[in-house]
């Protein structure tokens, strides 16, 4: 009997489901991954098996939001150079040593600083398709960061209870401090751009405060970092090393979680009504009212997962790398966030290669100022270039749509 390729599939889906739960109730938190794996396997494989031209055409959609970022990442590479050889350095021992660092010798590096960087990316981007822009994504990281922190020194549960329990109650918070400014924007229309900054000071200067009531030394000055209590063994994510010993002992698996999000946050912008509508409200809201959207609605609902999303990458960075919260844990993972949905077209699946590729730009800079003593403002000069290429093409976009396109002369009788 010749079985259909959907059949197979969910057979296939099936099969990484019972491992998946194999292993979470063996308290392997690598069991959920497969379990959201499956589930991820059989809702493509449906929704290819009913267009088999989805994939390649998909190809073709991505290939701009592709193609103009590998352009500004090129010409900036060849600026960045031509400025380390005006300051004395030689551009290809430098860059040799920046690729050797970033994607060799620290490679785990780069994908530890990744990790949080895709969270706040996808939740920068997920706004950006309602034409929001969540500039306090800095202050859902610490808030996520924080609620994980309280939770994991508390919570003394088996890991395949506590650990669910940590991110689905850390990022909701998260969510629900946004619901301020989502408020203020629907009822009021009040910049969320200027709300969700003055909250996201709030939270980055309440953290002092947060460490000191849980286990922070007082005593310690503005200078020396101090710190909160670790949070419970059995609330940190498993690392590769406990599988793979040969890994890394600090790269864990919030790397697999943020990809299955930033699929699943594909899946919901591009396959689903609530992310229809987002992007509808994003390219007109006046033309979504007339829809029948309920604008209001979907500009509250895509702040508040977009401070979700945010937090999240607070909790990843709690269990996953940290375990604690100190002065100064963040490393402007919020702002960076605005960087890698901007170079990613806001773009769920393009945020992860974007943000590995920040992430491998900070390491490998470490690298090259280290055995060749170049200034590490050099990666900051080429991130600046590359951001601003690839918003210079928004400007052109703008500007030559509004002067120099061709217009359509419609009368005033033909109006009416």
């Amino acid at each position: 009997m010749k079985l259909s390729r959907n059949t197979l599939f969910t057979i296939l889906s099936l099969i990484v489901f019972a491992i998946g739960l194999t292993l979470y109730l063996g308290e392997y938190f690598i069991g959920l991954l497969f379990i959201l794996g499956s589930i991820m396997i059989y809702s493509l494989s449906s929704y290819f098996s009913n267009n088999r031209e989805s994939f390649i055409e998909l190809l073709k959609s991505k290939a701009k939001t592709i193609v103009y970022p590998f352009i500004g990442i090129f010409v900036a590479l060849i600026l960045g150079g031509i400025i380390m050889f005006i300051s004395g350095y030689n551009p290809f021992e430098a860059y040799a040593a920046l690729f050797y660092g970033a994607f060799y010798k620290n490679w785990s590096t780069s994908v530890i600083n990744a990790v949080p960087l895709i969270f706040t990316g996808l939740a920068i981007a997920f706004a950006f398709q309602a034409n929001l822009f969540n500039i306090g994504a800095e202050g859902q990281y610490y808030v996520g960061a924080m609620v994980a922190t309280l939770l994991g020194i508390n919570l003394n549960l088996p890991s395949y209870i506590s650990i669910p329990i940590i991110f689905i109650v850390s990022s909701a918070i998260a969510g629900i401090y946004n619901l301020i400014p989502a408020f203020l924007k629907v009822k009021t229309g009040a910049s969320e751009v200027i709300t969700t900054m003055m909250f996201a000071h709030i939270a980055r200067y309440y953290s002092p405060i947060f460490i000191r009531a849980h286990g922070g030394d007082p005593s310690a000055g503005s200078k020396h970092p101090y710190f909160t209590d670790k949070i419970l063994d059995s609330n940190c994510l498993t690392k590769f090393k406990e599988f793979l010993p040969k890994s890394d002992y600090r790269i864990h698996i919030g790397i697999l979680i943020a990809i299955v999000v930033a699929i699943l946050v594909y899946y919901i912008l591009y396959h689903t009504k609530l992310g229809y509508d987002i992007r509808a409200v994003g390219k007109n809201v006046n033309a979504a009212k007339m829809q029948g959207i309920q604008t209001g609605k979907v500009i509250f609902i895509a702040l508040i997962i977009s401070g979700v999303l945010a937090g999240l990458s607070g909790v990843i960075q709690v269990t996953g790398l940290e375990h604690r919260i100190y002065q100064d844990l963040n490393a402007g993972y919020g702002w960076n966030g605005i960087s890698v949905a901007l170079l990613a077209s806001n773009d769920p699946i393009a945020v992860i290669f974007t943000a590995i590729l920040w992430g491998a730009l900070d390491s490998g800079g470490q690298y090259m100022q280290r055995n060749l003593g170049v200034s590490g403002a050099i990666v900051e000069i080429i991130k600046g270039i590359i951001l601003f290429l690839v918003v210079a093409r928004y400007i052109y976009n703008y500007f030559y749509n509004k002067y120099f396109k061709k217009q359509v002369f419609v009368s005033p009788e033909e109006r009416v």
